[in-house]
């Protein structure tokens, strides 16, 4: 799964409207790509990674989300 562009309040449901129902067995997510993010961009991240299971790793951190990620004390999840 690659996500790109903005991970917002704005558009975090659409955005988890089109992820979630194949989510599932995903080996990585890579959040390179993502050019805005704020917590809600983080909790949707989180629930992918969640959904997709232990296995699923979040790769290309950019440096906001690993801010956000410290920040919330949830580096661990990625």
């Amino acid at each position: 799964v690659q996500l790109t562009g903005a991970l917002t309040f704005a558009n975090a449901h659409e955005v988890w409207a089109v992820f979630a129902p194949s989510a599932e067995g995903t080996a990585a997510i890579d959040v390179s790509g993502v050019t805005q993010v704020d917590s809600a961009g983080l909790a949707l991240v989180s629930a992918l990674k969640r959904k997709a299971g232990a296995q699923c790793r979040v790769v290309g951190l950019p440096p906001k989300l690993a801010t956000l990620a410290s920040a919330y004390d949830v580096g661990a999840l990625f």
